[in-house]
């Protein structure tokens, strides 16, 4: 996808969560831009690509982690000198968004205490698929939303939520690790949430934007436009960034 060269700096990203969520189709969106329709068990695997973020080259070199327990006791293997997490869940599984509540959070920190973490909800064109409606239609469920999802990444701290879908929209894939890269830089939360809805933002309050109520402006005078804003607004039509 991206062309090897210089690079400023590298950015080691972990993805987790439950098998089947679709973290490989994530990665393999990103880095080659295909979409595989069969679903290939993941033990580890080590991806490398260069892109460009916020005025920086960046290499990212991706870690895809097995969800299976079998892999419990190797997998944490992986997060040493992660510059940031990917927790991902399916928005069709409810239950994988539990799941990250339950199990991945808590095993990311134990491991990895200090390392910006991103709630990234994946297969988000399952919101609109028959069959993912009637299944969840006969255990009285549905979907998770984007609000829902919204309020774990709240809960758990994370840096921001994300949504993505490997199937339909692979800019938005590119952009979710762009989003990545820059918490990993440590300069997402110098930029206002994109692409919520009324206004809403990860929480955190830097004198930049509004809060959840969608006031805007600043505190203390109008400020010079960020050119790492002006990126992500650019990138707000493809991708929904809580």
């Amino acid at each position: 996808m991206y062309a090897m060269e210089a690079v400023d700096s590298e950015c080691k990203v972990v993805l987790v969560g439950d098998s089947r969520c679709g973290k490989t189709a994530l990665v393999q969106r990103f880095v080659s831009d295909q979409f595989a329709e069969v679903y290939t068990p993941t033990g580890f695997e080590k991806y490398t690509c260069t892109g460009c973020v916020g005025g920086h080259r960046v290499r990212f070199v991706v870690w895809d982690t097995s969800g299976a327990a079998a892999y419990d006791s190797v997998r944490p293997l992986a997060y040493p000198d992660a510059r940031v997490f990917l927790l991902c869940f399916r928005i069709g599984d409810p239950d994988s968004l539990e799941n990250a509540v339950r199990k991945w959070y808590g095993e990311v920190r134990q491991h990895s205490p200090g390392a910006p973490l991103i709630l990234c909800g994946c297969a988000a064109d399952q919101r609109g698929d028959v069959d993912t409606l009637a299944r969840l239609a006969r255990r009285r469920r549905a979907p998770v939303s984007s609000e829902q999802a919204l309020q774990v990444s709240r809960q758990l701290g994370a840096a921001t939520y994300v949504e993505t879908s490997s199937r339909t929209a692979g800019r938005a894939v590119r952009d979710a690790f762009e989003v990545a890269a820059l918490a990993a830089l440590g300069k997402l939360n110098s930029a206002p949430a994109v692409g919520a809805p009324n206004g809403a933002t990860n929480g955190t309050n830097n004198g930049t934007s509004g809060g959840a109520n969608g006031g805007g402006g600043t505190n203390g005078g109008a400020k010079a436009p960020h050119p790492l804003k002006a990126e992500l607004k650019g990138r707000a039509r493809s991708c929904c960034v809580m």
